[in-house]
């Protein structure tokens, strides 16, 4: 499986160099600079309209419009700066508005999606992203296990939770412009690696008892007087992830941009719990993976609130629904002995054969945050940063437990059957986003 993962890997950098030289604009031909500029027909999906508008009307009012009062942040009584190159080439027309950003009530004609997205002269046509990520990974069926306080009375039980940390990690992504419609092609990959560590130090009355779901043997507790140490459990988390969608930015009303998307998604997601102990001086141990790889159609929908000078509000939402294959191994050392008095240690070494699992796994994305952009450079570049929440469910990841879910020992060591639930994976955290346009 590592083999096709670094196959995939490649494939996809070369998918993502030839949206690079494919998003390159066509340049003019020279012959065209040196002839007198002729008329130019103007369509509505052209980013740069002939006429600018100094301030929004009623185009049926025959009287031109009076000097209007200016109001800080209002698109429409402030000059939009020149969305085209100075250059030789006469013959590329000027823009109405800065594309992407707030327009007039009448810039553009009614019943028509105008072109939204992100539009800067006489490059490549194409961008680059770059984020960095500060997440939690969350997930079931972790506990490190359970105490039962046998000496009060009534008796009572406590789960053993796995703690959890914020991790950092990272996305990189490469888009570009295309010429059909002002669609854009955009491909990301995320990395996130974590792991994170729980130490329960057994204290109180000796008689009192831990226990764990992922042991395998009949033992239906350790003693507290009996332990040399503490016990150990170590989740680790490795996610790599590739998203690719095709899009349309467009503006609906003068101050808002939708960007619907369809495309596809692969990703690698890696899982490991491992938990030790010493008991009567004799170490023991478990060791459990899942290692799980899936790919499937992605859509979605992004949307930005322009609401002054370049500052935003935008949300975000994506689902994937995914074929996924899940291997599961295991092994590891336990006590099998129970109910002896005194205790005794009985060692049970043993590996779980590996246990494949092919199923439909859906990925639910949602964020919301706050931005900046700004063109530089007479538009030839374009600048953004951005500050947002994300939040990413990613269903049916652990199935570490699967063996001893089904294998369910009670207190007389009689085996019952249960039904098998594999736990959820859940990331969320804070996202720091910059994006350039050339």
């Amino acid at each position: 499986m590592k083999l096709l993962r670094k196959t995939f890997l490649m494939l996809s950098v070369l998918v993502l160099i030839s949206i690079f030289l494919h998003g390159r604009k066509q340049e003019a031909p020279t012959s065209l600079k040196k002839t007198a500029p002729k008329a130019i027909e103007t369509k509505l999906s052209d980013p740069c309209l002939e006429e600018q508008q100094d301030i929004c009307y009623d185009p049926g009012d025959q009287e031109a419009p009076k000097a209007a009062e200016t109001k800080p942040g209002d698109p429409c009584l402030v000059e939009p700066q020149d969305t085209c190159c100075e250059s030789d080439n006469q013959e590329e027309p000027k823009k109405a508005y800065n594309q992407g950003y707030a327009i007039c009530g009448n810039d553009l004609p009614s019943a028509y999606s105008a072109p939204g997205r992100i539009d800067v002269c006489e490059g490549f046509d194409a961008f680059v992203t770059a984020s960095f990520i500060y997440w939690e990974a969350l997930g079931d069926q972790l506990d490190l296990g359970i105490v039962r306080f046998a000496t009060l009375d009534p008796q009572e039980f406590e789960i053993i939770k796995l703690n959890t940390e914020y991790k950092p990690g990272f996305k990189v992504g490469l888009g570009a412009n295309l010429a059909h419609d002002n669609w854009d092609l955009y491909a990301q990959y995320t990395r996130f690696h974590a792991s994170t560590s729980t130490t329960f130090n057994p204290s109180g009355a000796p008689s009192n008892t831990f226990q764990t779901t992922y042991f395998m043997a009949g033992f239906n507790g350790f003693l507290f007087g009996d332990f040399n140490g503490g016990i150990k459990g170590v989740w680790s988390t490795d996610l790599d992830k590739i998203d690719l969608e095709l899009a349309r930015s467009f503006y609906l009303g003068t101050n808002l941009i939708f960007r619907p998307f369809i495309g596809g998604s692969v990703h690698w997601l890696d899982e490991k719990y491992d938990f030790n102990l010493s008991y009567q001086n004799i170490p023991f141990f478990g060791n459990f993976a899942t290692d799980s790889w899936a790919v499937g159609p992605r859509f979605g929908l992004g949307s930005s609130w322009l609401f002054y000078e370049g500052f935003r509000v935008f949300g975000y939402g994506a689902y994937d629904l995914l074929f996924c294959s899940n291997e599961t191994t295991g092994s590891g050392s336990e006590n099998e002995n129970s109910g002896h008095i005194p205790p005794t240690v009985n060692i049970l070494s043993y590996t779980l054969n590996k246990d494949k699992q092919n199923i439909l796994r859906d990925v639910t994305e949602l964020s919301i945050g706050l931005g900046w952009g700004s063109y530089f450079c007479s538009n030839k570049w374009h600048f953004d940063f951005a500050i947002l929440y994300e939040a990413q469910k990613y269903s049916h990841t652990n199935y570490m437990s699967r063996y001893a879910q089904t294998k369910s020992a009670v207190s007389n060591a009689s085996i019952a059957n249960v039904q098998v639930k594999p736990g959820d994976l859940f990331l969320h955290g804070l996202t720091l986003t910059t994006r350039f346009d050339f």
